[in-house]
């Protein structure tokens, strides 16, 4: 039973991570400068990345050139519920060990957010149970 619980455990870590990974590509190509005349993101937070840790954990991390100070949000997909919330100093790097195991399943966000300038991080958690039989031989 511990071993089938092991293989859950780790199928659910696998898809966090590939969802994680994909969401920060897709991250990485909507922080482009736009034609409307608003600061980009690449002007202040730059080379955001999420690192998986193992077991759910994972490093969420920037550079801020400029210094501003920014404001970090961890929040649930409707934004009803703030799991996390932090100012940083204004320092230009920054970056934060995250344990996402008491996390129900769910789509999440991660926010970044200058005066300038916010953006944002999706990724979901999802368990999936996988259920088979196994004939025992007989003694």
């Amino acid at each position: 039973m511990e071993n089938k619980n092991s293989k859950k455990i780790m199928k659910a870590l696998v898809l966090a991570i590939a969802i994680i990974a994909s969401a920060s590509t897709s991250f990485a190509q909507t922080t482009k400068g736009t034609s409307n005349g608003k600061v980009s993101a690449s002007a202040n937070v730059t080379n955001l990345t999420v690192q998986n840790l193992g077991g759910l954990r994972f490093k969420l991390s920037f550079e801020n050139p400029t210094k501003q100070k920014a404001q970090i949000f961890l929040v649930d997909n409707d934004r009803s519920s703030v799991y996390y919330n932090e100012y940083a100093s204004g320092d230009a790097q920054y970056a934060k060990a995250f344990n996402l195991n008491n996390l129900a399943d769910g789509e999440y966000t991660f926010i970044v957010q200058t005066s300038t300038e916010k953006v944002t991080q999706n990724f979901v958690i999802r368990t999936e149970i996988n259920r088979g039989a196994t004939l025992a031989q007989n003694r």
